[in-house]
């Protein structure tokens, strides 16, 4: 492990690159990336150049416009990987995943401009600024702190894996990176917070419920009609039941709690007078570490199929994404590696946990990486939300924290 000395020279090369680091996090905030639709361009140009310019050896993993095609993405928005080399050896190889996307803006409920990167109350201000691209500018000073203070891993391979579609999945970024073996990681370092370090997380399927009925004139003769909204009411209040029951089935990993089962958007209808045909919704479906995906599924299906509808109408249903949970090594080195530099650098005790947000740290760990999830954000951030912001000593504290795990993980072999 790192000494106290070493440690306290990683500290100080990281407030030395301090203020790079918050140019890098600013220019990327006011390089929009929004996905969907994914536009990916001006954002890879500037992570590549940057990259470049501090003479690491970088590679793009475009995914192919076959697997975009199966992913039904549009062609004309290619998917770039960015794989930044800081230092490549024959000891373990190190990844530092965030990635380049960010989620669309109602720009009417922002206080900042979401794209002007504001640096204000000790923090920035815009869509990004936590998820992920304030994350990509910590493993980023990570990384020069270990070089302004000559501490580079000599044996080790570290790479920033700057990947793709976060947002939407994730298959055309690391999921077709490591499927492809661009990259072989024995470690994986993911979009985290400040608030814990992940070890473990919730997996979710997003499913599409459609029910469909017959149209008929609702004032001339609504009983000749099936009434799709009146199917998808009943529903709805089968997974209140069943979300109740999903309260009682509470997860082991700390952190994870229980698995949920939520209604996020309703769709249906075409006019008042009019007794609808269709009627859709969407849901999401968080399956904890002890739970199957599949059986997840497959109780799901059972649940919505086994609703009374009115005569008449039936009830599909799509699965719209799939991420599988995934638990990695409480114990292993770079869970305790982690633990100990962020308790030592910010004079906590942080926790070692588990999340209910799904991430990209689920492709690394099924690739057999020992993966855990750190970086900065917390509960303010409001990731997501309007006014999404970054404190700016989490940014300066998780890259010190992750650069002295750099130096364990070599030292480790």
């Amino acid at each position: 492990m790192v000494s106290n000395d070493e440690l306290a020279a990683v500290e100080a090369a990281t407030d030395e690159r301090f203020e790079e680091s918050v140019d890098f996090l600013r220019e990327m905030i006011r390089t929009p990336s929004v996905n969907p639709p994914g536009e990916y361009a001006a954002i890879h140009d500037l992570v590549t150049s940057t990259y470049e310019s501090y003479g690491w050896d970088v590679e793009t993993a475009w995914a192919p416009a076959e697997l975009l095609e199966d992913l039904g993405l549009d062609p004309d928005y290619p998917r770039p990987n960015v794989l930044g080399y800081v230092t490549r050896g024959d000891g373990p190889t190190i990844a530092l995943n965030a990635h380049l996307d960010t989620v669309p803006v109602d720009e009417s409920q922002w206080s900042y401009d979401p794209f002007g990167a504001e640096r204000d109350a000790g923090r920035i201000w815009g869509r990004g600024a936590r998820d992920s691209k304030g994350r990509v500018a910590a493993y980023t000073l990570a990384a020069r702190a270990l070089e302004g203070s000559d501490m580079v891993p000599e044996e080790a391979t570290v790479v920033l894996a700057i990947t793709c579609d976060e947002e939407t999945g994730g298959e055309a970024g690391p999921g077709y990176v490591l499927e492809r073996g661009a990259i072989d990681p024995d470690y994986a370092i993911v979009e985290g917070s400040v608030d814990g370090v992940g070890y473990a997380a919730a997996g979710v399927l997003h499913l599409a419920v459609t029910v469909t009925g017959k149209a008929s004139h609702a004032g001339v003769d609504p009983s000749g009609g099936v009434n799709a909204i009146v199917g998808a009411s009943r529903v709805v209040a089968a997974l209140e039941e069943y979300a109740a029951e999903l309260a009682t089935r509470e997860s082991e990993v700390p952190g994870i709690g229980h698995p949920t089962c939520t209604p996020g958007t309703v769709e249906g209808g075409t006019k008042t007078n009019v007794v609808p045909s269709s009627c859709s919704l969407t849901v999401d479906r968080r399956v904890v570490p002890e739970e199957d995906p599949d059986e997840a599924e497959a109780e799901f299906r059972e649940v919505v199929e086994s609703v009374e509808l009115p005569e008449g109408a039936t009830v599909d249903v799509d699965v719209l994404l799939r991420a599988s949970p995934f638990v990695s090594e409480r114990d292993g080195p770079l869970v305790r590696s982690l633990k100990r530099n962020a308790d030592a650098v910010t004079g906590g005790d942080v926790p070692v946990n588990g999340t209910r947000g799904f991430t990209d740290a689920r492709f690394f760990a099924g690739a057999g990486a020992e993966t855990a999830k750190y970086g900065p954000g917390d509960d303010e951030s409001n990731v997501h939300g309007a006014d999404e912001n970054l404190k700016l000593d989490q940014l300066r504290d998780s890259a010190a924290a992750v650069a002295a795990t750099l130096v364990d993980l070599d030292r480790e072999g």
